[in-house]
């Protein structure tokens, strides 16, 4: 992890996602289908999967493309990719799906995003955190 103030806002914005995530999912996405935890359920570690690459910056600050997840679903993720992007398309409203799909066909083109772009994503993410509280 970078100490740039790029990297200390995009760690940031990271944070608030994840509250963002935990808080409108209510625990992991694929309760219903795969592990059962729900946001109350002690000792489990909650993560904010972005459904696109983090290394995409066009969508690193959407929280429309980021889901909770806990961290066995997470990492059982990276050996069944296939069939836990199938799973959360299956509960995803289909305007969310259609904004995966668009998203990441276009996820190959590099956008560069400046500090400016950060401050206001991160503006953004807090208020829409505070609306959910």
């Amino acid at each position: 992890v970078g100490k740039s103030d790029t990297a200390t806002i995009k760690k940031e914005i990271q944070a608030v996602l994840r509250q963002i995530v935990m808080k409108r999912d209510k625990g992991c996405i694929l309760r219903m289908e795969r592990c059962g935890r729900e946001l109350e359920a002690p000792g489990v570690v909650w993560q904010a999967d972005h459904l696109i690459t983090r290394a995409n910056s066009a969508t690193y600050a959407d929280s429309r493309l980021v889901v909770c997840v806990c961290s066995g679903c997470h990492f059982w993720k990276k050996y069944h990719k296939e069939q836990y992007d199938a799973m959360v398309k299956e509960i995803l409203p289909v305007h969310i799906v259609k904004l995966w799909d668009i998203c990441e066909k276009d996820s190959w083109r590099p956008i560069k995003k400046g500090m400016y772009d950060w401050q206001l994503a991160l503006t953004v993410l807090k208020q829409e955190l505070a609306q959910l509280q």
